[in-house]
């Protein structure tokens, strides 16, 4: 008997995504020159130089959040005889026909399933078939390990704000789904590898979304891009027309005045000291990226063209002083309520093609073997149908590519696709519980990225309850390779 105090019903939760502020100044983009207002304390902070000892080396971690919560049960289908037929069933006027499933070649699962990718996705396919992409199924924030009848009962703790954007997707960037903090694991791994960094050095943190709180530590801090790279004052570029050279000297003369020190307003000393620093960094940004060049041609959709300046910023890593890295990127639009089918499939075909184009590209600059891409939703979607779409959910499917990756497999148990009482994971509604800790990915990812295994409870305080760290030899899912 589900517990009415966490009946699922569309209604009852909250459904406004999180608006991140840009905080990003009218002329610069980067180290956020204008004051924004602070942001709320965290109740777990960490300091810089926690304890958290990372391994430095080559390698960029490229995050990308699929903001409004994937319907993964249409991304990822089982095409095993009665397994297929279970989903059809349970999704009724939403599933997918079985004959239009792009086969996942040489794999079957623990439970003897074979399993299908959405039309949309015939890139990834290939990735997946070439062993150079892999699934988590069923993987979402978790606290503890629960049951159904922990569920109804409330005997195990439950993530903050449960099927609400906001707080989900905050879990899925903090891995602290606890509590409510703005501290995210991307901005505690650069208070330990930056700790010391100059105001004017490049952060490691690399964002495509302004400021946002993956990449937010107790001192680090995102360095905001666009998918044309970082903005400064264009008028310090070379002049295309007569007299464009001698305009830009008057504006600087200007610029520089206006950003003289000499100011004894402390506000003033501030915001101009800020500023310096950013165009300092806005030019040591595009002198890097500018020197690299890729063939790879990348389609004209923002996703891509904002992998295509991550390959570029990867490449340049020596050079900007950043050779290890974090990318955040928010892919918006798949909170699909209503029209499912049609909107589901353009957002994944613009997520295939751009995944596809970032893989070749990294191969072409050869640094495939320094960079992990993975994706993260808000959560998944219920089995169910709403009449037109599906409502907010729990578990769901993560990618993960790279040249690293143990691809080729689906890591996790993929869930029953039965409902009600027949399947052990659904809690009401077609939602089911997670049998995969985000932790437990983020761990792996993790250790690749250097961090050290028995500091990994200092970024992800849950993960103890998942996978002994300061035991195990094996890494918490066998993903990534070594």
């Amino acid at each position: 008997m589900t517990n009415k105090k966490y009946e699922v019903t569309r209604r009852k939760f909250v459904v406004g995504s999180s608006a991140l502020a840009a905080g990003t100044g009218a002329l610069l983009a980067g180290c956020n020159p204008a004051p924004t207002p602070p942001r709320p304390p965290s109740p777990n902070p960490v300091t810089p130089g926690d304890g958290i000892t990372i391994v430095p080396g080559n390698k960029a971690l490229v995050y990308i959040l699929l903001d409004g919560g994937n319907d993964s049960f249409n991304m990822l289908v089982p095409s095993s005889a009665s397994a297929y037929d279970q989903y059809r069933t349970s999704r009724s006027n939403l599933a997918l026909d079985k004959s239009s499933l792009l086969a996942l070649n040489g794999f079957t699962d623990s439970n003897n399933l074979t399993f299908g990718l959405h039309p949309a996705m015939p890139k990834t396919q290939a990735l997946f078939n070439t062993d150079k992409l892999a699934f988590v199924a069923n993987v979402g924030p978790l606290i503890q390990p629960i049951t159904k009848a922990e569920f109804a009962s409330g005997a195990k703790p439950l993530p903050v704000g449960l099927m609400s954007h906001s707080d989900q997707s905050r879990h899925w960037m903090t891995a602290n789904p606890g509590v409510r903090t703005n501290h995210g694991w991307f901005g505690k791994l650069a208070d330990e590898l930056q700790a010391n960094k100059a105001d004017s050095a490049i952060s490691m943190n690399i964002s495509m979304d302004g400021s946002n709180i993956a990449q937010n530590g107790t001192k680090a801090a995102e360095y905001a891009i666009t998918q044309e790279g970082s903005v400064g004052l264009l008028m310090k570029e070379s002049g295309k027309f007569p007299g464009q050279d001698a305009l830009n000297r008057e504006l600087l003369k200007g610029f520089d005045a206006i950003m003289s020190p000499a100011s004894t307003q402390a506000f003033h000393e501030t915001y101009a000291d800020k500023t310096r620093h950013s165009q300092a960094q806005h030019e040591t940004f595009k002198a890097a990226v500018d020197g690299v060049n890729i063939g790879t041609v990348f389609s004209a959709a923002q996703l891509s063209q904002q992998l295509k300046m991550v390959a570029k910023t990867i490449k340049a890593g020596a050079s900007l002083g950043t050779e290890q890295q974090t990318f955040f990127i928010r892919f918006r639009g798949w909170d699909h309520h209503d029209e499912l089918l049609k909107n589901h499939a353009q957002k994944l075909g613009v997520l295939d093609t751009a995944l596809f184009e970032f893989q070749t590209a990294l191969e072409e600059l050869d640094v495939d073997d320094q960079v992990l891409t993975f994706t993260g939703s808000d959560f998944g979607r219920t089995l169910t149908s709403n009449g037109n779409g599906t409502d907010h959910g729990w578990g769901g499917v993560s990618i993960v590519m790279g040249k690293d990756v143990n691809g080729g497999k689906i890591y996790g148990e993929y869930p029953p696709m039965t409902l009600g009482s027949a399947n052990p994971l659904d809690v009401g509604g077609g939602v089911l519980l997670p049998t995969t800790s985000a932790d437990e990915l983020f761990a792996e990812l993790a250790i690749w990225f250097g961090v050290q295994k028995g500091d990994l409870a200092k970024l992800f305080p849950n993960l103890p309850h998942f996978y002994n760290h300061l035991k195990a030899k094996d890494a918490p899912l066998g993903l990534v390779g070594t």
